[in-house]
């Protein structure tokens, strides 16, 4: 063999008999870098976080916010129309009710709804379904008219408020796209509202979508051809149209709506709602309920048909082991209401003795002993009388009352609302063609015939704009936020913080100017 041919087989890196091994060198193929494309900006502005500055923020607490709850909660009562479809039905008596439904299986849905039955979608998403349903109602409470103003979230903040998919196994994305898959199923809950309030002349018949739910999930492009990571998911919600009727604050001024409202306490989003479903489940039904179950008086059958399915029920009446889990279950559930979200919880003497009750709840000298001690000190035998659980536990009453602070809140709103009633009653007008003028940062309502005639408002120059006169001024000119925030060249959640955060605080004079000319207060 020539020196160049040598060269060429033995010298050449490309030959396919060049070899060079050198053991214990060997090095670990270079693993590939995903190169990630920047996060999206300028993402739509979102509604601030719930809870941020306070523990206690108000809330939906309508007929619609209520069985829509229990709709969610109690799956397994779900009835079957003709054509295989659900449908839950909640009777308030009078002739009134409100059925609820499952729309799926439309085009813009994701395949998964698409793919599952009806009882499938609510027995997988049921307890975290009413979550986020109770959060929905909390941001459409604080809307002077929700069925006009849709509210933008965020999936990431959604997801600390919830406290949900908190599971180290799951990456960031697989918990925006779990929460962007909740809001999607909570969109699908549809409504027949019959309705009828005697008092107020109110005779409804509606079919609505409880919440309209868009979904909008950003994610980064993998270059290599890998699944794409979310990295925000944006959550658009237009309140249904019930809540003209059931969310009015005009409305109800006027006895031709309802505005029914609550206080809902940041522990109830602390509870964890796997290993504590129960007790997630009652704090969503007695905060939503207290408005219109003011004693707070319940049967625990009562309470627990509310939030529980029916055979759950049967069960432990016909079979004592399921009685005697449920019990306890209940007693668990009761001891986390009152330590953690603050529930006030009284036993009735008459029906709820002292034997019954848990061991919380009982003097220590008697929690102390053992339980056929025990028995034998309050029923002077060692057993447990036969079929308590139907005929002593489930009759048995106790008393519920939200925390004292959630009263407090409750207490004064109501007050401000009646202040301002009677403020607006003193200032009406009969004269509907006269201009309206606020002089002492009050709102003026004129006669109902005159509310298409443009109104001029009109502050002194040394009169200080807040943010709840902005509001008042706002609301009574028929203007939203977000027509305001583009005439000041601002933000809408700019012009929100203003009227909600510095309700008590005098906008700078710089901005004051430019509101008062957009609001003809000039």
């Amino acid at each position: 063999m020539s020196v160049k041919q040598d060269k060429i087989e033995y010298g050449n890196p490309q030959s396919l008999n060049y070899q060079l091994s050198i053991s214990g060198l060997e090095v670990p193929p270079t693993a590939k870098t995903n190169k990630r494309l920047r996060k999206p900006k300028n993402l739509p502005f979102t509604k601030p976080p719930l809870f941020t500055s306070k523990n206690y923020e108000m809330t939906a607490t309508g007929a619609p916010i209520v069985s829509a709850t229990q709709a969610y909660l109690k799956h397994p009562d779900w009835s079957e129309y003709s054509n295989g479809s659900l449908y839950f039905q909640k009777p308030f008596g009078k002739g009134r009710y409100i059925e609820f439904y499952i729309l799926h299986k439309q085009e813009h849905q994701p395949q998964y709804i698409l793919d599952r039955a009806e009882h499938q979608i609510l027995e997988q998403y049921g307890v975290m379904a009413a979550r986020l349903h109770a959060v929905f109602a909390t941001y459409a409470a604080g809307q002077a008219e929700p069925w006009k103003q849709p509210f933008v979230l965020r999936g990431s903040e959604l997801i600390k408020t919830l406290k949900i998919y908190k599971s180290k196994k799951l990456t960031k994305s697989q918990r925006l796209k779990a929460i962007a898959d909740l809001a999607v199923v909570v969109g699908t809950l549809g409504a027949v509202i019959h309705w009828y309030e005697g008092e107020l002349n109110l005779c409804i018949k509606e079919r609505c979508l409880l919440w309209m739910v868009s979904v909008q999930e950003y994610s980064q492009p993998n270059l290599f051809g890998e699944d794409d990571d979310l990295c925000e998911v944006i959550i658009r919600v237009q309140p249904g149209l019930w809540t003209y009727n059931f969310l009015n604050s005009q409305g109800e001024q006027s006895k031709t709506a309802l505005y029914q409202y609550g206080f809902i306490p940041k522990q109830v989003f602390d509870l964890d709602p796997h290993q504590q479903k129960l007790a997630t489940s009652l704090a969503l039904y007695i905060i939503q309920n207290s408005r219109a179950h003011k004693n707070g008086v319940y049967t625990v059958h009562s309470l627990l048909s509310n939030v529980l399915p029916s055979y759950q029920i049967e069960q432990a009446i016909n079979d004592y082991r399921y009685g005697w889990r449920l019990k306890e279950n209940l007693e668990e559930a009761l001891l986390i209401l009152k330590d953690k979200v603050g529930i006030k919880i009284d036993f009735d003497d008459k029906t709820y003795p002292l034997w019954l009750r848990p061991l919380w709840a009982m003097p220590d000298e008697l929690s102390n002993l053992s339980a056929k001690e025990r028995n034998q000190e309050l029923l002077g035998t060692k057993r447990l009388p036969d079929n308590y659980i139907q005929n002593v536990l489930l009759p048995a009453k106790l008393i519920l009352k939200v925390s004292v602070q959630s009263q407090n809140h409750l207490s004064k709103f109501e007050t401000q609302k009646q202040q301002t009633a009677q403020e607006i009653s003193q200032h009406e007008t009969k004269n509907h063609n006269a201009h309206t003028i606020v002089s002492t940062y009050k709102i003026v309502k004129t006669h109902s015939q005159a509310q298409a005639t443009p109104q001029i408002f009109e502050l002194s120059q040394t009169s200080e704009l807040t943010g709840a006169i902005l509001r008042q001024i706002r609301t009574a000119k028929r203007i939203s936020q977000r027509e305001i925030a583009r005439a000041v060249g601002m933000s809408q959640s700019w012009v929100r913080d203003i009227e909600t955060e510095g309700s008590d605080k005098v906008v700078a004079e710089k901005y004051a100017v430019k509101l008062k000319e957009v609001l003809g207060l000039v």
